[in-house]
């Protein structure tokens, strides 16, 4: 039962994201990173001319529509 709640809860955030995609800001959030990863990360997007943050949600949007 609990894994069905969590489904239900999973597939409203992504009716809500989609929803919010037309409407919403964006939010600013604050995460700690280890600085070596970010600085490692920072580099490659730079070497691919792509803004770092960018990529960053980017991959969440591949990690959320994997399913």
């Amino acid at each position: 039962m609990k894994d069905a709640t969590k489904q239900i809860e999973w597939l409203e955030a992504m009716r809500e994201l989609n929803k919010a995609k037309k409407v919403e800001k964006s939010k600013l959030i604050t995460i700690k990173i280890d600085p070596n990863l970010l600085n490692a990360f920072k580099l490659k997007c730079e070497l691919e001319k792509r803004p770092y943050t960018t990529r960053i949600k980017e991959l969440m949007q591949e990690y959320l529509e994997k399913g």
